[in-house]
């Protein structure tokens, strides 16, 4: 859990700093800068088809710490012979590599150039794309909504089976057992843990959706790109994804703060000696 919790961090970390890049580069009052970029262009490959990598890598990490706390409520005796360190980095890799494979298409169709642009009536450097563009374009949002679509189907069906094994555990308990505080149907930590994978899975649906339904819209419709005559229409339809991938970068920490209480312990750890730390620097200083 620890390594799957490190890398989640890391790639929402990554993700937030390509989201800062491409706020940038919409920003309206950047053509105030004369720089010789295309800046609408150059978004396009070096920030937002990274960050919706990023969020989707995100997306399968959730996947996957849902599977397994599925399987540590399944067969919990088995569970370390099960889940291993190196089978979790191992699979940790496989899902950065598929989805940054998702990538490959688009950078040989898409490449950097000096493009001159009526509008500003200079040459500036922007993106060209191959004779085969129309056909690496579709492949690619259909593949990257294919992914989306398998993460959402996954977390779904890992939350319904732990939901249903933590309620059979608790029925089975409850007639082994004679003890009457057991005559709950859900103690009040089962209960917890049902509540925030519920959670989980909901936010992760939630802010998938508007990136998975405009990776399918643009696949459908070949005019609906950055570059085609729906272009108004895409970027700011593909703004509200944006803003939901942070928001789901955003709120995870808070969400595991309470979901895992091993993770509770060692933040509160971590930071709690910052602050020391600090308290004693500032009465140093006094």
């Amino acid at each position: 859990m620890n390594l799957s919790f490190f890398i989640l961090a890391i790639t929402d970390l990554m993700g937030l700093l390509t989201q800062l890049w491409h706020n940038f580069c919409l920003n309206p009052y950047i053509d105030q800068m004369n720089a010789p970029l295309e800046f609408m262009e150059i978004q396009f490959l070096t920030a937002g088809n990274p960050n919706a990598c990023l969020v989707r890598i995100t997306g399968w990490i959730t996947v996957y710490i849902t599977a397994e706390r599925c399987l540590s409520i399944a067969i919990p005796l088995k569970i370390k012979q099960v889940v291993t360190f190196e089978r979790t980095a191992i699979i940790l890799l496989i899902i950065y590599i598929i989805n940054v494979a998702s990538l490959v298409p688009l950078y040989f169709s898409a490449y950097f150039s000096w493009n001159f642009y009526p509008q500003h009536n200079r040459t500036m450097l922007g993106v060209s794309y191959k004779s085969n563009k129309l056909i690496i374009q579709d492949l690619l949002y259909i593949f990257q909504a294919s992914l989306a679509l398998v993460a959402f189907a996954c977390a779904i069906i890992f939350t319904s089976i732990l939901i249903i094994t933590l309620k059979e555990k608790s029925k089975w308990r409850q007639k082994s057992t004679f003890d009457k505080d057991q005559n709950k149907p859900m103690s009040n930590r089962e209960k917890k843990t049902v509540r925030m994978v519920i959670v989980v899975a909901s936010v992760l649906i939630v802010c998938y959706t508007p990136a998975c339904t405009n990776s399918i819209v643009s696949a459908i419709i070949q005019d609906y790109t950055i570059t085609g005559r729906q272009s108004n229409i895409f970027q700011a339809v593909w703004s509200f994804g944006f803003l939901f991938h942070s928001v789901n970068s955003s709120i995870t920490i808070l969400l595991y703060h309470r979901m895992s209480s091993k993770y509770k312990i060692t933040f509160q750890q971590m930071f709690s000696g910052c602050w020391k730390q600090n308290d004693v620097t500032s009465q140093c200083e006094e």
